[in-house]
C-alpha cells in the first residue's frame, strides 16, 4: 500500500483548490466560494434535518410539505398549489401525499367544484408531527446550534442576503406542475 498525503478537508481548503483548479481552466472564480459554500452547508443541512426527521418517522420532505400545508391552516390547499410552493411536479407530490395520508397526517379530498382537483390538509396527528420535529430542529439541530453562535449582525446579514438571492433564483424556476413538463 502506498502512502499517499492526505488531502485537507477544512472547507477554506477545499475552496482554494477548487479556485485553483478552475482558474487554472481560464473560468472565473469569484462565485467560487459562494457556490461551494452553500451548497456544502446545504448538503449538511439535509444530512441533518432528514437524521432528525427520521426520529419521528418522516424524511425532511416529508416534514416540509406538512409544514407548507400548515402555512395555509386551517383552509385545505390545492394538491397543484402545494407542489408549486415545494417546486415539485404534481407527479412527485402525489406519491408522497399517498404515504402521509395512509399514515394519518394528512388528508386529501375532492374539491366540491371540480372532482379533478385534490385539496389537502394536515391532520392533528400531522401537526403535531411538525410540532415536534420543528422543536427537536430547534434543540438538537446543528445549523441552529452554530448559527445562534453567529454574532447577531452577521445573522441579519446572512438572512437578508440568502432571501435576496432566494427570491432572485425564484423567479428562474417557474413552478412545475405537470410530470411531462
Amino acid at each position: 500500500m502506498t502512502n499517499r498525503p492526505t488531502k485537507s478537508v477544512r472547507p477554506v481548503d477545499q475552496v482554494a483548490a477548487g479556485k485553483a483548479y478552475f482558474a487554472d481552466l481560464g473560468l472565473d472564480v469569484s462565485h467560487f466560494g459562494a457556490i461551494w459554500h452553500l451548497f456544502k452547508v446545504g448538503q449538511l443541512m439535509g444530512i441533518d434535518l432528514n437524521q432528525i426527521s427520521r426520529q419521528h418517522g418522516l424524511s425532511i420532505a416529508d416534514f416540509h410539505l406538512l409544514s407548507a400545508l400548515m402555512m395555509n391552516d386551517p383552509v385545505p390547499m390545492r394538491a397543484t398549489d402545494l407542489a408549486s410552493a415545494l417546486n415539485v411536479t404534481n407527479a412527485a407530490l402525489s406519491g408522497r401525499v399517498a404515504r402521509l395520508a395512509e399514515r394519518g397526517l394528512l388528508t386529501c379530498t375532492e374539491a366540491a367544484a371540480d372532482r379533478r382537483t385534490k385539496m389537502l390538509l394536515h391532520t392533528s396527528e400531522g401537526a403535531e408531527k411538525v410540532r415536534c420535529i420543528g422543536s427537536d430542529l430547534e434543540h438538537a439541530g446543528r445549523f441552529v446550534h452554530h448559527y445562534r453562535q453567529l454574532p447577531q449582525g452577521d445573522r441579519d446579514a446572512l438572512e437578508r442576503i440568502i432571501a435576496q438571492l432566494h427570491t432572485m433564483m425564484d423567479r428562474d424556476f417557474l413552478p412545475v406542475t405537470r410530470g411531462d413538463s
